[in-house]
């Protein structure tokens, strides 16, 4: 017999699957508060050392209602910038920032401090005039105040590590009160970027791959005092391995080998042919070489310009070749030796000279891997990518190749002239061997454009016709590019920087140009001094240009000042180039030089590499007195830093 069954029975059971519960009423019941989230403030977000502050913790539910916390732990993520205790009492300890943490029932949450020093009394005070440059040292910069000015003022400090090896990195900061961030960045405004292009000659990569080579070089060969040298006395009954003629059509057997150590290393002999020959150079070509290449006409092209162009500069500038071959000519290889040096994709090198090719290769001299020769090598076009993907393009060879050869030339004479007329004990130093192969790139695009240095050139002087434009986009455009990369970050490189690429290259050449200019009288005799040395970087430097230290620092401030049309001394501002206006025809609204804001309240952390410099850039309000303190984590500053103070508005 079946029971009755009531209607709220049915409905509670068919419903039993969606209802939480079901209660007598019918109703359901809501789901805990829960927290989910905790917000985290401080009484006070900047405090100085000795100084604190109070954070607070408050809780929201699911549903963003307040709620509880329950009981809280606090810690800091940087215990020596400020601590915490169990009340949220924040104590400041040193110059910084630290995020403190509130956690409790396994959720978090947390706000940003920033400690300053507490600034004591001015130990400096300064007011400068506009455009005035005030040199201030470590320890008169630990305390400086700025005042005496009606109306805002602008500044740039700029904080400079005078270390002689730019492996010397020193750490600091810079705290300050009463300053407000600069909101331009100073410019002759933007001009349209017309003709003139950047083209490069290679990735960073390739420099590091030349890096490479030149430091295998250096350990190989070691002292060029030595090294047994090449002569035809000494090379006795043996055949010279370059003909002393030439003719067209001639093949000779030359080691185009460039990978492991320039000496010691398996000689790869390749045939290589005549293809043309002028009064000081001769153009062969490696029959090795990949199909759909340079023609013999482009060759020609090439050896005919090197000929009367970049010889006779070259040469004028540092001296004439050696001629340990006693064939009278230089020989410009072009093969896929170049080609085959290990590199990243897309990294290409444009050309090369070896030192092993000055000495001898008798078996037991060491340098068996020497063509005994004055040569230097260059890529070959590899369309249907044999051999890698880096050296497809015909037009991109095709238009850094002149430039490249009066660059690889000045590197054969410096060694050579090195090795058998001035008896150096070593090769030129790196940093100040690329600053003149540079130079020598400049000095072919002053004289197919028809001007000259100290002459402070703008983009209307490079746009003065498309013979000038083309010149520039062929010889001189590459040195600006490096310049923009040094420009970009002054505080990792220096023109002495160890790391060669891009940005050493830069910075060395527009240093040499800048001391040679300063110097004054005939640039040529300068040049020529510096590869006619028997002393090395830093120390031939010194002789020929003035102390390296002086020089890069005040180079440095001109980097900033240059043309800005301020009453600054002639020592800060670039004489041959108005780097300002050439760089805004290449399409940068502004001088692409990287600058830091010192505003009051945010310690401001800088690293210098020895000749790194920083450009801290800050306003003072109206009739306001500034003051800045620069320590090394909060001790004294070390005494190779100083700081040059300038009034830009």
């Amino acid at each position: 017999m079946s029971m009755p069954v009531s209607v709220r029975s049915l409905l509670c059971g068919a419903a039993a699957a969606a209802l939480v519960a079901c209660g007598g009423d019918g109703s359901t019941s809501p789901p805990p508060a829960l927290l989910t989230t905790i917000n985290v403030s401080v009484s006070s977000a900047v405090i100085t050392v000795g100084g604190s502050a109070t954070a607070t913790a408050s809780g929201l539910d699911q549903k963003g209602s307040p709620i509880g916390t329950g009981v809280v732990s606090w810690s800091t993520s940087n215990a020596a910038v400020a601590s915490v205790n169990g009340t949220g009492v924040v104590t400041g300890l040193g110059a910084g920032t630290a995020t403190i943490t509130a956690t409790s029932g396994g959720k978090t949450g947390s706000a940003a401090i920033t400690v300053t020093t507490a600034f004591p009394p001015c130990a400096t005070t300064l007011g400068l005039a506009l455009g005035e440059a005030r040199t201030l040292t470590a320890a008169e910069a630990a305390n400086v105040c700025i005042s005496g000015v009606s109306g805002a003022s602008e500044y740039v400090l700029m904080p400079f590590n005078s270390a002689t090896t730019a492996n010397a990195i020193t750490p600091f900061q810079i705290e300050a009160t009463n300053t407000v961030a600069v909101a331009t960045v100073p410019n002759l405004g933007v001009l349209d970027p017309g003709q003139l292009s950047f083209n490069r000659i290679a990735t960073p990569d390739a420099y590091s791959i030349e890096a490479e080579f030149r430091a295998r070089e250096l350990q190989d060969i070691g002292s060029i005092r030595a090294r047994p040298r090449v002569s035809r006395a000494r090379l006795g009954a043996r055949a010279a391995r370059i003909p002393s003629t030439l003719p067209v059509g001639e093949i000779i057997q030359l080691n185009t080998n460039l990978t492991g150590s320039p000496c010691t290393a398996a000689r790869v002999n390749h045939p290589a042919r005549v293809v043309a020959s002028f009064p000081h150079a001769a153009v062969l070509i490696d029959t090795l070489s990949p199909p759909g290449g340079f023609t013999d006409a482009e060759l020609t092209t090439f050896g005919a310009m090197f000929d009367t162009l970049a010889y006779a500069i070259d040469t004028l500038y540092f001296g004439k070749e050696s001629d340990v071959d006693e064939n009278g000519k230089v020989l410009i290889v072009f093969t896929p030796g170049i080609n085959s040096i290990p590199a990243p994709p897309g990294a290409f090198v444009g050309g090369l000279f070896s030192g092993r090719d000055l000495f001898s290769a008798a078996v037991g001299d060491g340098c068996e891997a020497s063509n005994e020769g004055e040569m230097f090598y260059m890529p070959v076009p590899d369309p249907n990518n044999t051999i890698n993907g880096n050296y497809p393009s015909k037009t991109t060879l095709t238009r850094v190749a002149v430039g490249t050869l009066a660059h690889e030339f000045q590197h054969l004479i410096n060694a050579g002239r090195r090795v058998y007329v001035n008896d150096a004990p070593g090769f030129e130093q790196v940093w100040l061997n690329e600053a003149l192969s540079h130079i020598a790139e400049e000095a072919l695009y002053f004289r197919v454009a028809g001007q000259t240095a100290k002459t402070n050139l703008n983009v209307a002087d490079v746009r003065t016709s498309q013979a000038t434009v083309d010149a520039f986009n062929a010889y001189e455009v590459q040195n600006f590019g490096r310049y923009r990369s040094y420009l970009a970050a002054p505080a990792s490189f220096s023109p002495y920087s160890l790391t060669d690429g891009l940005e050493m290259r830069g910075a060395a050449y527009t240093l040499v140009r800048y001391a040679t200019d300063l110097k004054g009288g005939d640039e040529r005799a300068t040049f020529f001094a510096l590869v006619n040395a028997t002393t090395s970087g830093r120390t031939n430097f010194n002789a020929v240009l003035g102390d390296l230290t002086t020089m890069v620092r005040d180079w440095a401030l001109a980097n900033f000042l240059d043309d800005l049309n301020l009453p600054s001394p002639a020592k800060y501002q670039h004489p041959s180039w108005n780097y300002r206006s050439v760089f805004t025809g290449l399409g940068s609204a502004t001088l692409p030089i990287a600058t830091s804001q010192l505003v009051a309240g945010t310690p401001l952390s800088l690293q210098l590499v020895g000749g790194g410099v920083a450009y801290v850039r800050f306003r003072v309000t109206n009739n306001a007195t500034a003051q800045f303190i620069a320590s090394a984590s909060g001790q004294p500053l070390p005494a190779n830093l100083d700081f040059t103070l300038v009034r830009t508005q």
